[in-house]
Order: structure tokens, then C-alpha cells, then sequence
């Protein structure tokens, strides 16, 4: 069935090394925990609970701020557009007529170092904006960016 035949697929896996890391943190946290508990305390501080609370709270927050994030999948088919938005706890999964879309473009933000970081957005009606790639160097997101408006284009035409 030609209507179904994917034509292209693009992934934005980045949101995994964040849920990762903080399951890392979490896991380091619950054995660090336990440990205090089994031995009655960090031994010689009486800043051990309020430094374990402390943490506690920092994954806690950092965890749930991590969850926000999500992995995106965009399949473009000679009958549409699907976009898969995967959260630690849940999935945003949502069909759109190519034509319905916006042009994606390139965002241009600072990261946490001053350096310049691209994203390649695609805005899906409503106003809802997924990264489709995203990287601190220009080019690989331009060839993303060509790569997509090529595949929207062709999907249009179908």
C-alpha cells in the first residue's frame, strides 16, 4: 500500500543521555542513602542528613525537570505526517497532513556556556514546536534542515 510507504524518518534522540544521567544520579543517591542509614549516619559530620536532604531534593527536581524532555520520532508517508514525542512516563503520538505543517526552520539559542546551539524546529499546527535535530554545530543541523524541507516537499507532492 503506497499510502503507508515511509519515505523518511527523523529521530531526535538527545532527551536520553538526560533521563539516563539522572537515573545514574538517582540510583548513586538511593545506594549513597542506604549506606548512611545501615552505618547510622556519615561517620565524624553532623552535616550528613541535612547534605542527604539536600541532594535528595536536587535529584528530586533535576529528575522531574529531566522528564520534560522528550525523544522525538517524525515520520513523513505519502499520507501524512506522524509525530511521536516519547516522555520517561508517557507518549504524545499525533498524525498531521504535510501540508498542515509549517516550514521547519533553524532556532538559534545560547547553551549553558555562552556557545551558540541549533535546533531544527518543526512547528506542528497549534502551535507546538518539536527539535527535530538539534547540535552546537551549525552545519550538521542545516543538513538536517535541507534533508526535512526536501522530504516535506517530496511528501506534498505525492
Amino acid at each position: 500500500m503506497s499510502g503507508t510507504r515511509v519515505q523518511r524518518e527523523y529521530r531526535n534522540d538527545k532527551a536520553v543521555f538526560l533521563w539516563g544521567f539522572m537515573a545514574v544520579w538517582l540510583a548513586m543517591l538511593v545506594a549513597m542513602t542506604y549506606v548512611a542509614v545501615r552505618d547510622g549516619g556519615i561517620p565524624g559530620s553532623r552535616w550528613g542528613v541535612p547534605v542527604l536532604v539536600l541532594f535528595w531534593l536536587f535529584g528530586i527536581g533535576a529528575a522531574r525537570w529531566a522528564a520534560t524532555f522528550s525523544r522525538v520520532r517524525v515520520t513523513l508517508r505519502a499520507d501524512g505526517v506522524l509525530v511521536r514525542e516519547r516522555f520517561p512516563f508517557h507518549a504524545i503520538e499525533k498524525r498531521y497532513r504535510s501540508r498542515d505543517l509549517a516550514a521547519p526552520r533553524i532556532d538559534e539559542s545560547k547553551d549553558g556556556d555562552g556557545d551558540p546551539y541549533f535546533s531544527c524546529v518543526l512547528e506542528l499546527p497549534g502551535g507546538r514546536r518539536v527539535a527535530v535535530a538539534e547540535s552546537g554545530h551549525r552545519p550538521d543541523v542545516e543538513a538536517a534542515l535541507d534533508a526535512l524541507k526536501a522530504s516535506l516537499a517530496s511528501v506534498r507532492r505525492d
